[in-house]
């Protein structure tokens, strides 16, 4: 049986985004949790890498949130093909609240290489610039008494 190895192509797919803290590296996925100070969005990132081992071959990524799941698919695909699948998912992490998930690879007839899961917080658009066309505010200044 050959060895699959992740090549260039494989390593940028799934390459952290800059703005994102790595939660888990491997090949079976995770299950964990995320807790914030404050109410927070945050985007939850699942990628992984396979090789198709037969005919058919598919991977699938999920992201399970409470009672509901978000699934990215790459395939069917012919045996010794490379299959790419993401997911991301944007949740409000309530403050001093732990926030359960799992990110996990689903591969049928496929090798899994690699699974990556990530977290950013999603920032809020600026309050200071106000509605488009809308000229920028002068702060208000107390007026001595």
């Amino acid at each position: 049986m050959a060895t699959h190895k992740l090549n260039e192509d494989d390593d940028r797919f799934v390459q952290v985004p800059a703005d994102a803290v790595l939660m888990f590296a491997g090949s079976s996925g995770t299950e964990t949790w995320l807790e914030r100070e404050r109410d927070t969005t945050v985007r939850i990132t699942a990628k992984a890498v396979a090789v198709a081992t037969a005919e058919g071959g598919t991977l699938e990524m999920c992201i399970e949130v409470k009672d509901g799941c978000a699934r990215g698919q790459d395939g069917p695909a012919p045996a010794d093909t490379r299959l790419r699948a993401s997911q991301s998912v944007q949740v409000v992490v309530k403050a001093g609240e732990r926030l359960a998930f799992k990110a996990y690879p689903k591969a049928n007839h496929a090798a899994v290489l690699r699974t990556v899961v990530s977290a950013a917080e999603v920032k809020p658009l600026s309050a200071e610039h106000g509605p488009p066309n809308e000229a920028p505010r002068e702060p208000h200044q107390a007026q001595p008494a």
